[in-house]
């Protein structure tokens, strides 16, 4: 059995949350802006989110912990599946449906956020979860 490269997962999984993190800001700034505005308003002083530079660091650390999972379970599922675009796709559908998928459904369940902003979030999220693993899956290797 072969051991996890963490060198390389840590490298991959800093390139994958550079493509989260700007995917994420196209998703829910240029296309879900208006609707996450409206909703703001709509909640008035029940939102307690941070300031914006907080925000900003704070979402910068949740694609790093997303970014750094999906690589190393396209680590870990490698030997079983093979290196290459396939086994990184695979393994960003599994970060989506943990990551994205199942929160979706939950905020969903609770109708907190609109679900139109829900939805597309989700499948934005699914778009930076593929092409963040296959950006961050290209760049490991086990030695």
């Amino acid at each position: 059995m072969t051991h996890i490269n963490t060198g390389r997962v840590v490298l991959g999984g800093v390139v994958a949350a550079i493509v989260l993190f700007i995917v994420s800001g196209i998703v829910n700034g240029a296309i879900l802006g208006s609707s996450w505005q409206a909703w703001l308003q709509a909640m008035g002083s029940l939102n307690h989110a941070p300031a914006e530079p907080a925000g900003i660091v704070l979402w910068a650390i949740v694609s790093l912990v997303f970014g750094l999972t999906g690589v190393w379970i396209y680590a870990g599922v490698r030997p079983r599946y093979g290196a290459g675009p396939k086994t990184a796709v695979l393994a960003g559908l599994l970060l989506w449906l943990a990551g994205w998928l199942a929160p979706a459904l939950g905020q969903i369940a609770l109708g907190a956020i609109p679900n139109n902003v829900t939805v597309v979030g989700c499948v934005g999220g699914l778009a930076g979860a593929l092409l963040a693993l296959l950006a961050g899956a290209a760049l490991y290797q086990e030695s």
